[in-house]
């Protein structure tokens, strides 16, 4: 039969394995591997309504192109273009000062200085509340805006077709009918 296997490894062939699985790990360690393709993430971008309009994200914007499109008619409107004026808030004057631009039905805006032309005018005949001061030239007539006057909640309270006359008639004289008085002694 077979004579008994030497069990012995020389120190030679263990540092040969010991170097062997060194330079595995060193390889595996330092190989350049591909990145692992990250997943896409669903991003939604949203165009804010400012944006749309050619505008930057500014909160003190927010309801300009609603009241711009609540108030454009009475603007002069000069080879598609006209200025404006907006109120700001914590200034609480109209300094910021934009151009809008028409093409068709859209209107895009354009913040721009303060315009210092000599042919145009801020005007200030709409409402106090009223946002936005249209910049009209000297050669263009102001438009006519109706101007409410104050009913003071008369019509409010009653309906138009229910307010009070406005001078009532003053109320009839009371008629006192009093007996003299007994002035008699009596005993």
């Amino acid at each position: 039969m077979s004579a008994p296997v030497n069990q012995r490894v020389s120190p030679n062939r263990v540092a040969l394995i010991g170097v062997l699985l060194l330079a595995a790990w060193l390889v595996f360690e330092f190989y350049p591997r591909k990145p692992k393709p990250t997943p896409p993430v669903a991003q939604v971008m949203t165009e804010s309504k400012l944006h749309a309009v050619g505008l930057t994200d500014n909160p003190d914007w927010d309801g300009l192109p609603e009241i711009f499109a609540i108030w454009a008619d009475k603007a002069e409107w000069k080879d598609g273009r006209t200025r404006f004026a907006y109120w700001h808030p914590v200034m609480k004057t109209y300094s910021y000062y934009f151009e809008a631009t028409r093409n068709g039905a859209r209107v895009s805006f354009k913040e721009i200085a303060e315009p210092h032309d000599s042919d145009y005018f801020l005007e200030d005949y709409l409402d106090e509340k009223c946002p936005i001061r249209f910049y009209y030239s000297d050669s263009v007539p102001k438009p006519i805006i109706p101007v409410q006057k104050p009913h003071f909640g008369i019509i409010d309270q009653f309906g138009p077709d229910k307010a009070p006359h406005p001078d009532p008639l003053p109320p009839p004289p009371i008629e006192l009918k009093l007996q003299p008085p007994d002035i008699e002694k009596k005993h």
